[in-house]
């Protein structure tokens, strides 16, 4: 009969009928062991007698088989013996103690392996612990209070054509209003709030003890706060509130005035270093989760003497974001009940800007969440949570690509196991027991590596991100969750491929690494985790590239050596003071220019935004300006351009203005000499002349874009002193303007502040996620080289052989290196091909936020590429060289 070739005899296989036949009546256990058998025969009978005999001889072996293989089957013995067989399941104890110990001995054996897989799971875990500890934080923030879930804060909604503003703040008599107009309402409580309050402690020796809480804030309540937030008295308690000049206090604040938290009720401070006041409870300190972070509360009839006015005598349409309001709503008065009720409060207390202007009750509990009221944008939150998920999954790519590569080297162990009657089901747990292990001992290491973050991200990461975790029920279910998903992500596959291999094919060791999962599966892998590393990167540069952007961007004034210093915070300033404080200031050498203002052009806080009406127009105009007060010499400060007109006459008070472009093309005029000369109008106010229009700058921070403005004298209104330095000595500088303010201030606290730092400040949020963007995606990468490491390591140790032939035939190193480099090169390539888009997408969202932004050039795109390319090629041709290197004579040798 016919022979085959000897290169063609390997590919004859038996019939395939006579194969199914012979597993469809093996025994449970021993198809594998009975098809390896008489396919090894039926390799021999070929060899000796050709293929068609071959086959004959194997359907006649497998004929004879299946009546003896039946009563086996069907016996009673056979039974009993499958009976014992199948209950010996692999969670017994002496099973688990010994899938453990082989796990162990496998770790010890393979320790580059074993370190490889446990750093990148532990990384990949902590920075998911600590973004969950992040977003947890902010999604937690103030739900500890009993009534979270029915707590409202009134808001004010400014609608225009320009566009529409949303403040947090609320008119002064808001509160009394809603409380007389609405009684269903069960609680209303309003609040001042009170930047850094200064408190002074009477002493013995009538020298003050000044205590200035620059950490948490103050504030003006009505005791019914206390009635809607959840507070713990340590002593006294908010009762006494209703009275005038009395105070409540934080515990640590005691301790900072008193020096006690004990024995303080009763006791007498100074708010302001000037308004008595008397201490009538003290509560305990804040958690982190918290906005309401108050270190010292005044009662509300207190805010007349820090105010100068009654805060009922204010006009309902002056609104100041540091007014508040919150309620407590009721089955009897719903969130429905106000927005049906709105329009007739407006009508009755705002009649006049009853077309522009709501005051929406926003929940307390998305007020964290809500960039338009100051809140952490919920976006950022997300994709920090998904950054977070990507680590976690690049970690378990790393697991699986070295798994299976590292598969071939156990095929004899599971070839043996097989032989001796382990099932594949025995086999899958014992390699998920070794997975559990690992991913244990990586967890260990995660929850080191999350406390040693905590501390680097309070101490480097200075903005709205914390890192606080308050362990419950859901964050420990959520820790099990992790620990299994990332078992289950970086053990199910690589077990079912280990288990399922065929004893006779492993005991010969003819496996391939396409019985270990293949070529396709890792480098589908390998793309996955550097498409998740250009991603990151391309954020990095992005956001890199827009605060340097931010910082080199000319905003339209002068912003060197120039510093802003607080005056004190009094209902008016006094002028003879400020007088004496201007001339001993500008004496010093170091002082160049100086000038009072509301506040210096990058503090938006110290703007107000008011309708006006223009000239001889009988109504007011649809859109509010902003106003800021200034004296004569803040324009030369602060190199603002004149487009028209002059700069402000020195004075007091109201009497002339300077507008911008931006409010003059809203006025109507194209031409800035046509706004000259007419009026601006404002109840309350003398007409103001307006004298000059200033060449456009940026008030605000460059996510805004530039508002109307216009800029008066008002010297009452001054808060904040302008000071260029001409030296740049700073320190000596600013010990002597110490000196000179102690002098003519005693009772309040030198702070100043450059202006360069305040613009900083204003980008806080994006500069702190620019770091959190750095250190994710080094550690991203970090991971996947980690990975590419072992992966090359395995695939020079499988082809050795094949490089000392090459070095035999002449190969060059530089051919070896490209070797290995070659397919790594388009794996980089492929993944760059799938993060550009994503990348793309997602930066031109973030950028958004900005009105002034960079443009997504491709200089970006191909940055992270060069970059990613350079590190993984580093990574690869460190091991590459090292074989190149070897001596082909110990490769083959070897061999």
């Amino acid at each position: 009969m016919g022979r085959l070739t000897k290169g063609k005899e390997r590919y004859a296989k038996p019939p395939r009928w006579a194969v199914w036949l012979l597993s469809r009546f093996s025994p449970p256990g021993l198809e594998d062991e009975l098809q390896g058998d008489l396919l090894e025969m039926y390799t021999y009978w070929v060899k000796r007698i050709g293929v068609s005999r071959a086959r004959w001889q194997y359907v006649l072996a497998v004929l004879r088989l299946i009546r003896p293989l039946t009563r086996k089957r069907t016996s009673q013995a056979f039974n009993n013996s499958q009976s014992e067989y199948s209950n010996t399941f692999t969670v017994q104890p002496v099973m688990i103690r010994n899938y453990l110990l082989i796990a162990w001995r496998n770790l010890r054996k393979n320790r580059a392996y074993a370190f490889i897989n446990v750093a990148g799971l532990a990384l990949g875990m902590g920075c998911a612990l600590l973004i969950f500890a992040l977003v947890r934080y902010h999604y937690q923030t103030d739900h500890h209070h009993r009534n979270f879930d029915r707590i409202y804060q009134f808001t004010s909604r400014f609608s225009s054509p320009s566009g529409e503003l949303n403040i947090q703040g609320i008119p002064y008599p808001f509160g009394q209003a809603a409380r007389t107009d609405f009684p269903g309402i069960e609680r209303v409580a309003m609040l001042e709030e009170w930047y850094a309050p200064l408190v002074a402690v009477p002493a013995a020796k009538g020298i003050d003890k000044k205590i200035k809480d620059t950490g948490y804030k103050g504030a003006f309540v009505e005791p019914a706060y206390f009635k809607i937030f959840d507070y713990t008295w340590l002593a006294g308690g908010p009762d006494d509130l209703r009275q005038p000049g009395t105070v409540v206090m934080s515990a640590d604040m005691a301790r900072k005035c008193f020096g006690t938290t004990t024995r303080v009720v009763g006791r007498v401070v100074r708010l302001d270093a000037r308004i008595p006041a008397r201490v009538v409870g003290v509560f305990a300190d804040y958690r982190d989760d918290t906005d309401l972070a108050y270190s010292i509360m005044a009662s509300w009839g207190s805010l007349k003497e820090h105010l100068g006015a009654r805060p009922e005598d204010e006009p309902f349409d002056n609104t100041n974001g540091s007014t508040h309001c919150f309620a407590l709503f009721n089955d009897r008065f719903t969130v429905t009940d106000w927005n049906r009720s709105m329009l007739s409060f407006i009508k009755k207390y705002n009649p006049k800007q009853i077309k522009g202007t709501s005051y929406p009750a926003i929940p307390f509990s998305t007020m964290h969440l809500s960039p338009e009221y100051g809140g952490v944008s919920r976006g950022l939150l997300l994709s920090l949570a998904l950054i977070g998920l990507l680590l976690v999954g690049t970690a378990c790519i790393n697991f699986v690509n070295l798994a299976t590569a590292q598969a071939l080297n156990r095929a004899r162990e599971v070839g043996v196991r097989k032989v001796l009657g382990s099932t594949k089901i025995q086999l899958f747990w014992q390699f998920m027991g070794e997975t559990t292990l690992i991913v244990c001992i990586a967890f260990m290491l995660a929850g080191g590596l999350f406390r040693y973050g905590q501390i680097l991200a309070h101490t480097y990461l200075h903005g709205p991100f914390r890192f606080t975790f308050y362990f419950s029920l859901s964050v420990i279910g959520w820790l099990t969750g992790l620990v299994a998903t990332v078992i289950l992500l970086s053990g199910l596959y690589p077990a079912l491929v280990m288990a399922g291999f065929r004893p006779v094919v492993a005991l010969a060791g003819r496996l391939t690494l396409q019985h270990a999962g293949g070529f396709s599966l890792r480098r589908g892998l390998v793309v996955t985790q550097f498409a998740i590393s250009q991603i990151l990167i391309i954020g990095l540069i992005v956001v890199a590239s827009q605060l340097s952007y931010v910082r080199t961007k000319d905003l339209g004034f002068r912003k060197d050596a120039i510093l802003t210093v607080s005056l004190p915070n009094t209902p008016m300033q006094d002028l003879s003071k400020m007088s004496t404080f201007r001339n001993l200031a500008t004496a010093l050498p170091d002082v160049g220019q100086f000038s009072y203002s509301m506040g210096g052009p990058p503090q938006s806080g110290w703007t107000s935004q008011m309708k006006v009406r223009f000239d001889t127009r009988p109504n007011e105009e649809p859109y509010g300006p902003q106003q800021t007060w200034i004296d004569a010499d803040y324009v030369g400060l602060y190199d603002l351009k004149l487009v028209a007109g002059r700069n402000l006459q020195p004075a007091d008070t109201a009497r002339e203005a300077l507008v911008n472009e931006t409010f003059m093309h809203q006025l109507g005029f194209s031409r800035p000499a046509e706004v000259l000369g007419k009026f601006l109008h404002k109840e309350g106010m003398a007409p103001l002349e307006i004298v000059g229009v200033l060449k456009d700058y940026n008030q605000l921070d460059l996510k805004q874009r530039i508002n109307p403005l216009f800029l008066t004298t008002l010297a009452s209104g001054f808060y904040s002193a302008n000071i260029q330095l001409n030296s740049a000595n700073y320190s000596r500088a600013l010990t002597q303007l110490e000196q000179v303010y102690n002098q003519v201030y005693a009772d309040s606290f030198f702070e100043p502040s450059f202006v360069e730092k305040q613009i900083q400040q204003a980008y806080q949020q994006e500069q702190t996620m620019g770091r959190l963007i750095n250190f994710f995606a080094g550690i991203a990468l970090l991971i996947g080289c980690m990975g590419l490491y072992g992966l090359v390591l395995f695939m020079i140790v499988q082809r050795r052989k094949e490089v000392g032939v090459r070095k035999v035939l002449g190969a060059t190193t530089g051919s070896i290196l490209w070797l290995f480099s070659r397919e790594f090169v388009r794996l980089i390539g492929m993944a760059f091909v799938l993060a550009a888009p994503v990348a793309w997408w997602v930066m031109k969202g973030w950028l958004n936020n900005f009105a002034y932004k960079i443009s997504l050039s491709p200089l970006i795109f191909l940055m992270a590429l060069l970059a990613t390319g350079v590190v993984a090629l580093l990574t690869v041709s460190f091991q590459a060289l090292k074989a190149s290197l070897m001596n082909p004579v110990k490769c083959l040798r070897s061999e």
